[in-house]
């Protein structure tokens, strides 16, 4: 008789995915200076990290493929996180 395994919830791997990916990639802490309505917020990559991790599960697999996809293909991960800091405006969730 053949042993079953439960399935995961996709939402389940894809958290486990991203913690792994960050992990794994032990990424230089970087900061950037974001100018909002004249105020200067300051964020740094483990912030935009945090809110990836903490994301909504449709968020989250969106940004997983995203990331997959820029691994894949040697981008700059810190780039990316970069460009996702100014598209919030440096807002935490």
């Amino acid at each position: 008789m053949g042993l079953k395994t439960k399935p995961q919830p996709l939402k389940k791997l894809t958290s486990v995915y991203l913690t792994k990916f960050f992990k794994n990639k032990d990424l230089p802490r970087e900061e950037w200076e974001i100018i909002t309505d004249g105020v200067v917020k300051v964020i740094d990559n483990q912030s935009v990290i945090h809110s990836i991790l903490t994301a909504q599960p449709e968020e989250q697999r969106m940004l997983a493929d995203t990331l997959y996809e820029l691994e894949s293909s040697e981008q700059d991960i810190n780039q990316f996180l970069k460009h996702l800091a100014f598209q919030t405006n440096g807002l935490h969730r």
